[in-house]
């Protein structure tokens, strides 16, 4: 029997326009689910200003003819991806779950294998329905530059350099033995590492800050770093991208020294304000909290559906 109710709540994707910059910084500006450190006039800008690929990214959730949400969807190779998902309060569970279960059907028609998605701790119950298993649980973080701990002295053995483009190899290797057997291990390879550490070197998540990133090298092994730190802009707002440190180097203060040195470099360069995402239950939370960075956002979940081909 048809339910008018249904089909008058039922919520349809629609792809997000040039002209339709205005909707979708209202409707970010309107949740709760953003770190709100831009103006509205950077926010339009930076819509208008995004390359065709990303323009490709964004839909608009539509309810008859009131916007409700919006987020981006995505390929990348054999996984569809489904993130920046942003509802308005009113809108309620039933539209995550019906962003949930759309996001299957376009993922299935695409043939791919794995549906990832990050949204809002609040719909946790609409994507689990959809069996979503969970893989980690992050939030943002926020801090002043102006660090008022003194640095403490690292082991001879180590040296702590400015960061160079030459590293890349090297970093991505250490980010793969920095992050194996934990809930950031998000790469199944070490190319999968050097690839992200590339991207952002390159400055394909926001532009990078290399006097303000670090590398840290052990006397006696030229090939393998022992820490590294990579800073970037997100939304002209610095951001530590990653922070990582081998478990062989591990609580010797090597972590606490490179964030103090990279929020004191920021500092002088002008840039008082300082963001990051981290994982939570690992150690380095309270390390950051030690540093003055406060919770700033809304915990995320980022999930995985395997699909059936």
């Amino acid at each position: 029997m048809f339910d008018p109710e249904m089909n008058r709540n039922t919520v349809e994707w629609k792809q997000g326009r040039l002209e339709d910059a205005a909707i979708w910084v209202s409707v970010t500006r309107r949740s709760a689910d953003q770190m709100s450190f831009e103006s509205e006039d950077f926010q339009l800008a930076r819509y208008k200003e995004e390359d065709e690929e990303q323009q490709a990214q964004r839909y608009l959730l539509w309810r008859d003819d009131t916007p409700v949400g919006r987020l981006r969807f995505y390929v990348n190779g054999d996984t569809a991806v489904m993130d920046g998902l942003v509802l308005l309060p009113e809108a309620g569970g039933i539209v995550a779950a019906q962003v949930a279960s759309e996001a299957l059907v376009r993922s299935a028609a695409l043939n791919v294998r794995h549906l990832n998605a990050t949204y809002p701790a609040a719909y946790i119950a609409s994507f689990a329905a959809a069996g979503f298993q969970e893989l980690r649980r992050r939030t943002g973080m926020i801090a002043s530059t102006q660090v008022s701990l003194p640095l403490s002295p690292l082991p001879s053995s180590l040296r702590v350099r400015g960061m160079a483009s030459a590293d890349v190899d090297q970093i991505g290797t250490l980010l793969q033995r920095a992050y194996s057997g934990g809930p950031d291990n998000l790469h199944p390879d070490l190319a999968g590492w050097r690839a992200e550490a590339r991207a952002i070197q390159e400055g394909r998540f926001g532009p990078f800050i290399p006097e303000c990133s670090f590398a840290v090298e052990h006397s006696l092994d030229r090939f393998n770093m022992a820490g590294s730190i990579m800073v970037h802009l997100e939304r002209n707002v610095a951001r530590i991208h990653h922070l990582a440190v081998v478990p062989s180097f591990r609580h010797v203060g090597l972590g606490q020294y490179l964030a103090q040195k990279t929020m004191q470099r920021l500092h002088e360069l002008g840039h008082y304000t300082v963001i990051l995402y981290v994982t939570l239950g690992i150690p380095a939370f309270n390390l950051y909290h030690r540093l003055g960075f406060i919770e700033a956002g809304p915990t995320y979940i980022e999930a995985e559906r395997k699909l059936i081909i």
